[in-house]
């Protein structure tokens, strides 16, 4: 009796499990298959080709409007065949390693210059940068670096170097960059001159020298439109809703433009889809300006997680200054690329348009690190049209018609579960043997 209950038991979570997955949305990996995308444009080879080269084409606002999330559904077609592409994010990047060096001859003549000299210890050591190690706070100093082979003939690397500090320590906030950057070089002496101010001295702690490859991030702009502003008495926040025009476009940044000087003011980022409801994409950032004898600089642009809303909503604390008057602004973002191989005479077009394609995965991604890609020709897209192969959006999955199917297949699954156990729980009782007296 007790192994026909537990073949039972067993049937239960069987049925549980086919009923569980087979209300659940499937996802099945396919190839591509036009009738499926919505959506397509023209791609126009630049002039010139005579060979099978490497071309790369950028997505315009209509493709981030009508993509899939990441951009994962865009397919590069040529007639009817699938053609490898890589997505590039041109984020930049940086290199540094860093050397330590030491310290001798360091002097000062009030008025004139700081100086000191920066040993490698050898000759032939590749670097390009020096750091100057200090615990002064605000200033701001032109800075000259000279190379030596043998600490007698000096040649000027960088004549135009600068270093500040912009630090209000009551609001916890610091601006400071203290490296100069010059050409590479290897020669085994530096030598800094850093002008002075006779009224604050500059306290030189050491320096560090660095080779710095840096490649530099490649960034694309988009016109942003005020379309609101509510001056918030209470709170003394101004709010500024911004329209990109388009959802989609990725950006990381916002840039204001406003004919004041001399402020400081902490700013609030909020992104939105249809500027009703709205998500906190950054808590705290600053916007300043400042033209005086001791600094002169600014930070006109909010930086936040990359995000693909059409509208974001500035709050800028005023605390008790006038609300700062903010005339423009633009989004900026990373430049995403697609670069594939073209031949001349193909009759290529770009694909975009299905919610439910996944991110394609080509041999090109490994092998792209090895190929050279600057300065490829850029190819141009045509105009935005619907594919007409495509047979429409499919039905929603069953779990989204019926949302209630799979709750209630779950629940009665496991009452047919909890009766199979109370019963097999009784039967269990009777055939024990009673308790010994």
């Amino acid at each position: 009796m007790a192994g026909r209950s537990k073949r039972r038991l067993r049937l239960a979570l069987a049925v549980l499990v086919m009923v569980i997955v087979g209300v659940a949305p499937m996802v099945a990996l396919a190839d591509f298959t036009e009738r499926e995308w919505q959506f397509e444009k023209a791609v126009v080879l630049p002039p010139g080709i005579e060979q099978a080269v490497l071309v790369e084409m950028a997505p315009d606002p209509e493709v981030y409007a009508n993509a899939a999330a990441r951009l994962a559904d865009l397919r590069v077609v040529e007639g009817s065949v699938e053609v490898p592409y890589k997505l590039l994010v041109e984020r930049g990047e940086r290199r540094r390693s860093a050397m330590s060096v030491t310290i001798r001859d360091l002097g000062r003549v009030p008025g004139e210059s700081i100086s000191f000299v920066a040993d490698l210890g050898r000759e032939g050591i590749l670097h390009n940068e020096i750091e100057v190690l200090t615990p002064s706070l605000n200033f701001q100093r032109n800075v000259v670096v000279e190379g030596s082979r043998d600490g007698v003939a000096w040649a000027v690397l960088e004549s135009d170097g600068q270093i500040f500090d912009f630090t209000i320590r009551e609001r916890g906030f610091s601006e400071r960059y203290t490296r100069v950057r010059y050409p590479d070089s290897t020669a085994r002496y530096l030598r800094v001159l850093i002008a002075d101010d006779e009224e604050t001295g500059l306290e030189v702690a050491g320096a560090v020298a660095y080779h710095a490859q840096v490649l530099s991030p490649r960034e694309t702009e988009l016109p942003a439109t005020i379309v609101s502003r509510a001056e918030a008495e209470e709170d003394r926040t101004t709010s500024l809703v911004l329209d990109l025009g388009t959802p989609g476009f990725p950006t990381s940044g916002i840039t204001v433009s406003t004919p004041q000087e001399n402020f400081y003011r902490l700013v609030a980022v909020e992104g939105s889809a249809d500027a009703v409801s709205w998500r906190r994409v950054q808590t705290s950032e600053v916007l300043y300006s400042f033209d005086t004898p001791k600094f002169v600089g600014g930070k006109l642009s909010v930086a936040y997680p990359e995000s693909t809303f059409r509208y974001y909503r500035l709050i800028v604390r005023n605390e008790d200054n006038p609300p700062l008057p903010i005339t423009g602004a633009s989004a900026h973002g990373y430049l995403r690329k697609l670069i594939f191989e073209a031949s001349p005479g193909g009759n290529y077009r770009l694909y975009y348009g299905n919610s439910d394609a996944i991110a394609p995965s080509y041999e090109l991604e490994r092998v792209f690190p090895y190929l050279v890609t600057e300065n490829l020709p850029r190819a141009a897209l045509g105009s935005h049209a619907s594919n007409p192969a495509f047979l429409g959006l499919p039905a929603p999955p069953v779990t989204e018609r019926l949302p209630w199917l799979l709750p209630t297949a779950v629940a009665i699954a496991s009452l047919v579960i909890g009766l199979f156990l109370a019963s097999l729980f009784r039967q269990v009782r009777r055939n024990l043997p009673p308790p010994s007296a």
